[in-house]
This record gives C-alpha cells, structure tokens and sequence, in this order.
C-alpha cells in the first residue's frame, strides 16, 4: 500500500507513559471499547474517525483497523506526516486514553485483522447493549465489511489520560 513520512515533530518515546498507555489499550479493547483516531488533513484541519479495532503488536507498533470508505478523507490526511492519535475509551466508565504517535503505514487487512475486529467490535456491541442503547443501534454501530478493512500501523510516542476529570490530558504514568 502506500508509506507515510515521518515526522520528527513527536517527543522522544517515555517508556513508563507508553508502557501504561500500551496496557490501557489492551485492557479496553479486549472487552469491548470505544476507538477513534485523529489526524491532520491536507487542509490542515482536524479530522477523526471511528476504528474497527486496535492490536498492540509490540512496544514500538500499534495497529488500528479502518472502514476504508468512511475514513478516506482521514486516510489521505495521514499521507500529510504520518501524525496519528488513537483514542480509546471504555464504554460504562469512560475511561479513556490517548496514544500519540508517528511514522504512520497503510497496510492492507489480513485475516488475523479480521478476527481481531470482529471479535472487538463484538465486545463493543455488548457494552453498547447493556449501557442500554439497544440492539438494533449497538449491532449497526459495530457491523462493517470486511473488504472494506485497511490497516494503519504507527509507533507510540506519547500516551496521555483523556478520562473526563482533573487529570485529562495528563501523561499517564506507570502503576507500580
């Protein structure tokens, strides 16, 4: 597919906020969660959109599953530097956190892909269900089509709580 220039504007990695950071992840998308990410337009403009998935492959690279057709104005934003924000939230609690990352790569789905979205977007509709927004919502919110799916890999150098409350926007720190 097509490679994303980095872009050196991102902080040197904290391994502790990314470590924590890493763990949230992972925890919320296991059990059903919330996913956007965020980029730069060419316009220059914020532009957000909602992920399929989101797999931590290793302590330098995250991979998020997209709709190709509902994100193809956020796709050509992230060709601009390769900036990306992942914003994951837990649904009954709202607990969020946010990776910010760079060196961004769009990569074609492959079967693993399509398990792991489907297995979180399931999840995702359970939560959805008994937070009380009803099936017929919650199932439409989490279908997708699986020739539709594109993957964008990044590597994590910032992570930050996002959680309503005093402490969002703060680095998250690690729990010893």
């Amino acid at each position: 597919m097509s490679s994303v220039a980095p872009s050196g504007a991102l902080t040197e990695p904290d391994p502790d906020c990314l470590s924590a950071g890493r763990a949230l992840v992972e925890e919320f998308c296991q059990y059903g969660a919330s996913t956007i990410i965020g980029v730069v337009g060419l316009d220059r403009r914020p532009l957000a959109g909602m992920a399929l998935a989101c797999l931590v492959l290793a302590p330098d690279r995250i991979r998020v599953l997209l709709s190709r057709p509902s994100n193809a104005q956020l796709l050509l934003g992230l060709t601009r530097d390769g900036r990306i924000a992942l914003t994951v939230t837990e649904v009954p609690t709202h607990r969020s956190v946010q990776i910010k990352g760079g060196e961004a790569v769009l990569l074609a789905a492959q079967p693993d892909d399509l398990r792991a979205a489907s297995r979180q977007l399931r999840a995702f509709r359970d939560r959805l269900i008994d937070a009380d927004y009803g099936e017929a919502f919650s199932s439409c919110c989490c279908s997708f089509d699986p020739t539709d799916v594109v993957a964008v890999e990044f590597v994590p150098r910032e992570a930050f709580t996002q959680t309503p409350g005093p402490q969002a926007g703060e680095r998250l720190r690690r729990v010893s």
